[in-house]
């Protein structure tokens, strides 16, 4: 019980760190408290309270800790189901019932006041009168968080790793807690530390190689936000030391071409050339390393994405008219947002799929709104990037490109990353090689207003 208590009191700590203005994320770790405190109220009674007996601790001492043990039984029996119910609907509530989610939390106490009001004794817990509520909390619970719908496939994984960790354990756990014991089998909660193994494991190996409820997001998103710092930092303090020395060379250059070109020494002005030319070359890279990697300052105004993404594919129909190009797009959506930087953003992700569909393919570009962001995607039909890869294309100077005869330093998602980051939401790339990639940005909707739900949806190519 010893590690039940310590991994579960673990797992909520990491939750509450990961996000805790997230109301889904809040309780699911009360979840994992409760189930913990029921592992402390074992480990006093087997461990902390014998051992306090033998050592002769005075009766005080001894009414405390058997008072923590109740106590802490109690917060398992009444509190994970009721934590469970509260966290399935935060992690399952449309849209329209959210203004109505304060009235849920003082109302499924009303079950937990009424026993611990009126049924005697308090501990050992009424089974049968417990199990009358904590049974369909739980299996609501169950219910509402396995049939919730995701639009995205790396939501559903995420999803998917929710059902896999958090239901069976809730489940197990309430089987062992309450159904048992009407059945006369006492204390079955002591094989609850099987199922916490499993959901311990499952949710380690989730939160460093896939994500569990936006945990790997987190952890990735500061390592890139401290390598952009660096080269930020970095690139500004090489653009003034190389922008001085290659304004030397242009000016010392330009004099030896000149009296190359009064001597008539053809050899010497190539020469002079093929410097002058090396020297534009670094100051261009420099630049546009500087470009893309500097602090954004934001000019932020309400504006339509919509408006904004048909005037870029206007304005890009050269390089994508080999393309089929469909739009899905929520007209009358508003961003809070920079116009210049975003439009930038969108651009790079259309040239990115133009890129990869040279011959031909298809280009879809929606704008969409979930429970709590709005969405522009932008979808291809391209060769996909290859797993090993997904987590990289967004470091700076990673790029699974080819040379071409474009500077390409594989700055472009790094770029994208950052704006969003900027404007407080977040990048999300969903590829599977073979099936084409489609690039999600996500504004949450705290920043944001919406007018209408009307879809213009065109046809272009």
């Amino acid at each position: 019980m010893l590690f039940v208590w310590i991994a579960l009191w673990l797992i909520g700590v990491v939750l509450l760190l990961s996000d805790p203005r997230k109301s889904s994320i809040r309780w699911l770790s009360a979840v994992a408290f409760c189930g913990g405190s029921g592992a402390l109220s074992a480990v006093i009674g087997d461990s902390i309270l014998p051992y306090a007996i033998e050592q002769g601790a005075n009766a005080t001492v001894q009414k405390l800790l058997d008072g923590l043990r109740i106590l802490s039984s109690l917060m398992q029996y009444y509190g994970m189901p009721y934590s469970f119910a509260l966290f399935a609907l935060c992690y399952n509530t449309p849209a329209a019932a959210r203004p109505w989610m304060g009235y849920s939390v003082p109302a499924l106490l009303l079950p937990i006041a009424a026993m611990l009001l009126f049924v005697k004794p308090i501990h050992p817990v009424s089974y049968p009168v417990a199990a009358l509520w904590a049974l369909p909390y739980v299996a609501a619970g169950s219910l509402l968080v396995m049939f919730k719908r995701e639009p995205t496939r790396s939501l559903r994984r995420n999803h998917m790793l929710v059902i896999l960790i958090v239901v069976p354990t809730v489940v197990f756990c309430a089987v062992m807690n309450y159904v048992l014991p009407l059945l006369g089998f006492r204390e079955m909660w002591r094989y609850n530390t099987w199922i916490i193994a499993y959901a311990v494991l499952l949710f380690l190996v989730a939160i460093f190689k896939y994500g569990f409820m936006g945990i790997q997001f987190l952890i990735e998103k500061k390592r890139l936000d401290v390598t952009i710092r660096a080269i930020t930092s970095g690139t500004s303090i090489l653009n003034h030391a190389i922008k001085n020395d290659v304004g030397k060379m242009k000016l010392f250059s330009e004099k030896i071409a000149a009296y190359a070109s009064e001597t008539n020494q053809t050899e010497l002005a190539a020469d002079i050339k093929v410097i002058q030319n090396a020297s534009r070359h670094i100051q261009e890279m420099i630049s546009r390393v500087h470009e893309q990697t500097q602090d954004l300052a934001l000019s932020i105004g309400l504006h339509r994405p919509a408006e904004m993404i048909r005037e870029l594919l206007e304005q890009l129909e050269p390089y994508i008219r080999h393309l089929e190009v469909r739009t899905e797009l929520k007209d009358e959506v508003e961003l809070s947002l920079d116009r210049a930087q975003i439009a930038e953003t969108i651009n790079n992700l259309i040239m990115n799929a133009a890129e990869a569909m040279p011959k031909d393919g298809s280009l879809l570009l929606r704008l969409y709104e979930t429970k709590k962001h709005a969405v522009i995607e932008v979808r291809d039909t391209g060769p996909g990037i290859d797993k090993r890869h997904q987590k990289q294309v967004l470091e700076p100077f990673y790029s699974t490109k080819g040379g071409g005869g474009r500077l390409n330093f594989g700055l472009g998602l790094a770029y994208c990353y950052n704006v969003m980051n900027k404007h407080g939401g977040k990048l999300e790339i969903d590829s599977e090689p073979g099936r084409g990639t489609a690039v999600s940005l996500y504004f949450t909707k705290r920043r944001r207003g919406s007018h209408g739900t009307r879809t213009g949806a065109d046809r272009r190519g």
